[in-house]
């Protein structure tokens, strides 16, 4: 008896033992479900990146601190030039505004070959989209510091802060520009002379 006692538990043991060592075999992953598994989370990882990224320039475009530096001035048909940051761009402190462009090697009024406006925002207005795949928005009308026609300016945001703005004149000129929005501590630009 006592040797068909020490039988059925050894069965047992090893039974447990088989079981268990099949159940660690199952918990391991093929490689076709760990590339799944590493691919779901670096796209949790780029949506949790976006999500900041569209936070911090949200706060920047709400506080109307920002400067946003072109690198393509857009033609009237869809071509684009290539431009210089540091001399083209927006910059937006509270109410006040500068909206310069300029071309490296052509003199222009402002010194830098281009044009300089300050002046102040009215009416601003920031749209943060339906949800966090819709560009930002920021509309605007700007009142010229020397008085003058007052220009509509309207900016779409992405989720990592490359931007389009558009400034609509009121003879119906447009200029439209594109590039990057950052903190006024991060841009480099250039300021040119402003003319009234």
């Amino acid at each position: 008896m006592k040797k068909f006692i020490y039988f059925l538990s050894l069965v047992f043991a090893l039974t447990l033992f088989t079981a268990n060592s099949g159940m660690a075999q199952n918990k391991q992953l093929t490689k076709k479900e760990q590339r799944k598994l590493e691919k779901q989370k670096k796209k949790e990882e780029r949506i949790k990146k976006s999500l900041a990224s569209r936070q911090y320039y949200a706060k920047l475009i709400k506080n109307k601190q920002f400067v946003f530096q072109a690198t393509r001035l857009y033609g009237p048909y869809g071509h684009f030039y290539s431009v210089t940051p540091d001399i083209n761009f927006v910059a937006i402190k509270d109410n006040k505004i500068i909206l310069q462009f300029g071309f490296q090697g052509v003199v222009g009024w402002n010194g830098v070959g281009g044009i300089t406006a300050e002046g102040f925002l009215t009416d601003y207005r920031f749209f943060p989209g339906k949800n966090n795949k819709q560009a930002m928005t920021v509309t605007a009308h700007i009142q010229p510091k020397f008085g003058g026609s007052s220009p509509y300016f309207t900016m779409n945001i992405s989720n990592d802060g490359s931007a389009d703005i558009q400034v609509t004149l009121e003879n119906g000129g447009v200029l439209r520009m594109g590039g990057q929005v950052y903190a006024p501590s991060q841009a480099s630009v250039y300021k040119g002379l402003t003319f009234p």
